[in-house]
C-alpha cells in the first residue's frame, strides 16, 4: 500500500526481537549470534550506562538515570564496535539480571526516517525480571541507524546510541512493590471460579448485550464499608446477563459473596458504581449505572440495600462521580455517556466509532450527553434526583465521547470545579463559579458552571480514558493527570509526509496529538496549566485506563499509578 516505513518498522522489530531473545539468554550471546544483526563496521555506546545520576534510593528502590546522553557520550574515549564490542554491552545489560526469573523484554519502534545512509528509527527498549534480591527493570529510548535490507536479507543495525537510560532495583525480595492477591481474597466464593474465572469469549456466545463496549468486558467496581465494621468491601459490576456481586470483607482480609442477600445482585449491563452516603445517615448507600439509567439504592443498615430509583440518563452510560458541587451538604451524581443515543437505538453502532460515517476521530463531537443529578433527598426520607445540567452551564460541549470526570477544587475558592475526559478529542475543563458572587445570572441560578478548556490550556485533544487530581509538586495547587493512549504506529505513521497529505497542520497536529500518550498539566495558580508531560517522562503508559495519584511509599510525594492494555486472549499479538 505505499507504506514502505511501516513494512521496515516491522523488519526492524523482527531483529529487535532476536536481540531480546539474547539478552534473555545471555549464555547464547556472542559474535556469532549478535553478527547476524549488524554490519561489519556497526558501531555503538555502552547499553548500560555506568554513569547513572542516583535519583533514588531508599528501603524500596534505587533508581538510576542518565540525565545527558550528550556528556556521557563525550565522556567515552573510544565507540564500541563490531560484533564483539556490543556482545560485551548486551552481556552489561544482561549482568544485573544474572539469574533472574520471568525475564521479560520489548522494544517499540515509534518512529521510522528515510535517510541517505539508510533508515533510522527510534525505539523504546524494557527489560525486567525478578532476582533473589529483588527486582531490576530497565528502560531506555534507543536511535539505530540500518541498512534498508532486501526481499532476501532483513535489515541490519549499523550504529546505535543511547538517548535515554533508567534502571530501577527494589529491594523488596519477595518481588513487585505490588501483590495480585485477588485469589486468596476471592478464591473460596462459588462466583470467583463459575464467574470471574472465564473471560468475555466465553459469556459472548451467550449474553444478548451486543452494545459496543459489551465485547471488551470493563465494567467498573466501587469500595466501600457497607456493613459499618470497619472494613472496606467490593461492589463488582458485570455485563448483562451476569449477576454483580457484592463480596463483604472478613477479619482475615478475605471476602465473602453477599450479593443476592444484600438485593443487588442485579443482571443489567452496569458500567461503573459508587458507594457513597447519599442521604446523610452515615452508612455507605449504592448508585450503579446501567444501559439508559442510574440505580440509586438506599442503604438501611441492617444489611440489606432498598431500591430507591432508576434515574433517566443518556443510553450509554460510562462512569459515575459523586461530588457536593453546590455545597448544600448532599452528594450529587454526575454521569458520563459515550455513544449517542439515536447511535445506539439505530442499530448501526460500531466497537470503535471511527468505523462509522462521518465519525471525526480527532475532534469527535456527536457522543453522548452527560448528566449531572441533584441530590434532593429530604429529611423525611424523601429521596428524589433532578437532572439539572442544562440550568446549571453543562451543557455546553456536552456531545462528546466521555469516559470518565473528576472533581476538585483548583482554584482553592472553596467550591469544586469539574474536568471532563473524552475520547476521539478534547477534553473540558468547567469552572465553578458558586463561591464567585460576580458571576451569579441575573436569573438569580444559584449555581454556574464555565467552560474554560481553552483559556486554562487544558483542552487535551487526545484519546481520554480517565482523569485524577493530585498536588505532585506540594505547591498547594492541585494538578491533572488524563490517561490517553499511547501508539508507537500512531506514532510512526502520522508523521510521515504522505500522511493526510490534503489536511491543514493543525488537523495533522491533532491527529498526532492523539498517539501521544498521557498528559500532566501542572497548576499555575492563576487559573491556568502548563503541560508537563514530557519533562516528567509520563507520557509513554502504553494503552492506557485508569489512573490515580497515590501515595506508593509513603514519603509525602504523590506517585502515579496507571493500568493499560486491552483484550487479552491467548493470540500474542493482543494489545
Amino acid at each position: 500500500d505505499g507504506w514502505d516505513t511501516e513494512v521496515f518498522a516491522n523488519e526492524a522489530s523482527k531483529q529487535l526481537k532476536s536481540l531480546g531473545k539474547l539478552l534473555a539468554r545471555p549464555d547464547k550471546i556472542d559474535d556469532d549470534s549478535v553478527g547476524k544483526l549488524i554490519i561489519d563496521d556497526f558501531t555503538c555506546e555502552p547499553l548500560r550506562p555506568k554513569n547513572l545520576e542516583t535519583i533514588r534510593d531508599d528501603q524500596l528502590l534505587k533508581i538510576g538515570r542518565l540525565r545527558n546522553a550528550a556528556t556521557d557520550r563525550n565522556s567515552n574515549q573510544l565507540p564500541l564496535r563490531g560484533a564483539g564490542d556490543l556482545a560485551e554491552a548486551l552481556r552489561a545489560v544482561a549482568e544485573p539480571l544474572t539469574g533472574a526469573t520471568g525475564v521479560r523484554f520489548k522494544a517499540k519502534v515509534f518512529n521510522v526516517t528515510a535517510t541517505p545512509g539508510g533508515i533510522t528509527t527510534r525505539q523504546y527498549f524494557s527489560i525486567s525480571g525478578r532476582t533473589k534480591s529483588g527486582t531490576v527493570e530497565q528502560h531506555a529510548t534507543w536511535e539505530i541507524g540500518w541498512t534498508t535490507g532486501t526481499s532476501d536479507a532483513p535489515p541490519r543495525m549499523q550504529w546505535l546510541r543511547v538517548k535515554e537510560f533508567e534502571q530501577t532495583v527494589s529491594h523488596l525480595t519477595h518481588g513487585a512493590l505490588f501483590t495480585d492477591c485477588t485469589e486468596s481474597i476471592l478464591g473460596k466464593n462459588q462466583s470467583y471460579q463459575d464467574q470471574f474465572l472465564r473471560g468475555m469469549n466465553d459469556w459472548l456466545e451467550r449474553i444478548q448485550d451486543n452494545s459496543p463496549f459489551a465485547i471488551l468486558g470493563n465494567p467498573g467496581l466501587a469500595v466501600g464499608d457497607v456493613n459499618g465494621d470497619g472494613l472496606d468491601d467490593l461492589y463488582v459490576c458485570q455485563e448483562a446477563g451476569l449477576p454483580n456481586r457484592l463480596f463483604i470483607q472478613n477479619p482475615d482480609g478475605s471476602a465473602r459473596e453477599e450479593s443476592a442477600a444484600w438485593g443487588v445482585d442485579w443482571l443489567q449491563s452496569s458500567r461503573s458504581a459508587l458507594l457513597v452516603d447519599l442521604d446523610n445517615d452515615s452508612d455507605q448507600d449504592l448508585v450503579v449505572s446501567i444501559l439508559g439509567g442510574v440505580v440509586v439504592a438506599e442503604n438501611d443498615g441492617k444489611g440489606h440495600f432498598r431500591l430507591r430509583d432508576v434515574l433517566t440518563t443518556s443510553e450509554d452510560t460510562m462512569s459515575l462521580s459523586a461530588v457536593d458541587y453546590d455545597l448544600d451538604g448532599r452528594l450529587d451524581i454526575y454521569v458520563c455517556a459515550y455513544h449517542d443515543n439515536e447511535m445506539l437505538e439505530s442499530g448501526t453502532s460500531h466497537a470503535l466509532p471511527g468505523a462509522s460515517a462521518g465519525f471525526v476521530v480527532h475532534d469527535a463531537n456527536n457522543g453522548g450527553i452527560n448528566s449531572l443529578l441533584h441530590n434532593r433527598i429530604s429529611h423525611d426520607g424523601n429521596w428524589s434526583f433532578k437532572d439539572v445540567t442544562n440550568e446549571v452551564g453543562l451543557n455546553k460541549n456536552n456531545h462528546r465521547w466521555s469516559l470518565a470526570a473528576s472533581w476538585d477544587d483548583y482554584d482553592n475558592d472553596g467550591d469544586q470545579d469539574l474536568y471532563v475526559a473524552n475520547d476521539y478529542g478534547r477534553d473540558h475543563f468547567y469552572r465553578n463559579d458558586l463561591k464567585s458572587p460576580a458571576t451569579t445570572p441575573p436569573s438569580g441560578v444559584k449555581q454556574q458552571f464555565t467552560d474554560i478548556s481553552t483559556t486554562a490550556r487544558v483542552e487535551d485533544s487526545a484519546t481520554g480514558m480517565s482523569m485524577t487530581w493530585g498536588d505532585y509538586n506540594r505547591d498547594g495547587w492541585m494538578d491533572a493527570f488524563v490517561s490517553n493512549m499511547w501508539s508507537s504506529a500512531g506514532q510512526r505513521v502520522t508523521y510521515q509526509k504522505k500522511f493526510q497529505e490534503g489536511a491543514s497542520a493543525e488537523q495533522k497536529q491533532r491527529i498526532q496529538r492523539l498517539a501521544r500518550g498521557n498528559t500532566l498539566l501542572q497548576n499555575q495558580g492563576d487559573g491556568t496549566f502548563s503541560d508537563q508531560s514530557a519533562p516528567a517522562g509520563i507520557e509513554m503508559g502504553r494503552w492506557a485506563w485508569g489512573s490515580h495519584f497515590i501515595d506508593v511509599n509513603n514519603d509525602g510525594w504523590e506517585d502515579l499509578v496507571v493500568s493499560n492494555g486491552y483484550i487479552t486472549t491467548e493470540d500474542t499479538g493482543d494489545l
